[in-house]
């Protein structure tokens, strides 16, 4: 359990992380309040409702949605030392879950 702890945080700290990189703190702040009003997703509830949160993201920004999963991926990889790899049919949702399978089993 402390581990699922331990990559929620993670997760969450990297998704805010990158949000404010790309979008700065105002962009980000209106990003948070979208995903509040019009999805009834808090942030510190992203890393549970993951695809609620891709969801909000890719009605926010349509097609922009998908480089802003991949730079949060690309930092939630290389804070766990692992490099990410696209497969084919994969959504950002497969690669948290994949992820965190793999930091699981290394931590076992």
């Amino acid at each position: 359990m402390r581990k699922d702890l331990e990559f929620d945080e993670s997760l969450e700290k990297t998704i805010d992380l990158q949000l404010r990189n790309i979008f700065g703190e105002a962009g980000t702040i209106v990003i948070y309040n979208y995903l509040r009003s019009a999805l009834s997703l808090p942030r510190e509830e992203i890393p549970r409702k993951l695809e609620v949160f891709a969801e909000g993201l890719d009605k926010f920004l349509n097609s922009g949605a998908r480089v802003v999963e991949k730079v949060i991926l690309d930092g939630l990889y290389s804070d766990f030392g692992q490099e990410l790899r696209f497969k084919e049919g994969y959504r950002f949702i497969d690669y948290v879950k994949e992820l965190k399978t793999s930091v699981e089993k290394a931590g076992d």
